[in-house]
């Protein structure tokens, strides 16, 4: 995703599970905002959603008002398979900062996992391959993904709702394959590629929701299978406990975009279609 041109750059659950993240920074907690404001805001997301948000109970409007990480595991597939893992964080931070941050290459590489888009610059949805090396005794992992921006839900909501979501290509194995011979991937040789499993199932997004006194709701929402020997309730486990210390990683690293989000920066396109100024 990526969640850089990019999941994604994602950060999937995937890597959830399977790469320690370092908790972020504490910031002050801002007033609780109001739940029918978070409520409304979050119906009028799931409307035009490509991944739509499971419902809010009460509890979970409340905590999400004061500040808190709400985390949610539920089926979606009436065929079984991998749960759904879903966060979400009130934020008191600007929706572009919030979004360079998780967009970032500069800010959010990491050093197991590496990346790179196949499709030619400027080509949406954009495709990637992604190869997460894992130390024994599991094998590596990797897959390729198309990435979007939901253009409609920015343009139908004035610009308030973003998403930035991902699924499996199609031909994912075949591009892959097709790049790693061509000496496209650093660090991936046709032995590593051909001895790592390709997951079965990666999609999700991650969204952000500017509210009217100008916090943000920050999510994220995957449903992924790692394949091979590593049982999905593991990955599953690991994703909720680690999910509230991946959102508010984001929200520390936001603070850190007006400093390096300058002039020579590369542009990151917004949610919206447009580059982030």
């Amino acid at each position: 995703p990526r969640v850089r041109d990019r999941l994604l750059q994602p950060r999937v659950a995937l890597l959830a599970a399977l790469i320690a993240v370092s908790p972020g920074l504490a910031r002050a907690q801002a007033p609780a905002a109001p739940m029918d404001d978070l409520a409304g805001a979050l119906q009028q997301y799931n409307q035009g959603a490509r991944f739509p948000l499971p419902e809010l109970d009460s509890g979970n409007l409340r905590r999400l008002s004061r500040g808190q990480v709400v985390r949610i595991r539920d089926q979606v597939s009436p065929d079984g398979g991998p749960q759904r893992i879903t966060g979400l964080l009130l934020c008191d931070a600007w929706r572009d900062d919030l979004w360079v941050a998780l967009r970032d290459i500069h800010l959010t590489s990491l050093p197991e996992l590496t990346e790179v888009r196949i499709s030619p610059d400027g080509q949406w949805p954009t495709q990637w391959y992604q190869f997460l090396h894992i130390r024994g005794p599991f094998a590596d992992r990797h897959w390729v993904i198309d990435v979007n921006d939901n253009l409609e839900l920015a343009g139908s909501s004035s610009d308030r709702l973003w998403e930035h979501y991902w699924s499996l290509s199609k031909d994912g194995p075949q591009l892959g394959a097709a790049a790693v011979a061509a000496g496209r991937i650093p660090r991936v040789d046709a032995a590593k590629a051909e001895g790592a499993v390709y997951v079965p199932i990666n999609e999700g997004a991650w969204l952000l929701i500017s509210l009217a006194d100008g916090r943000s709701i920050l999510g994220y929402t995957v449903r992924a299978s790692v394949g091979g020997r590593i049982p999905d309730r593991l990955v599953q486990s690991y994703s909720m406990m680690t999910l509230g210390r991946i959102l508010r990683r984001v929200h520390s690293r936001s603070a850190l975009v007006p400093g390096h989000y300058a002039a020579e920066h590369p542009r990151i396109r917004g949610g919206g279609g447009q580059p982030i100024p």
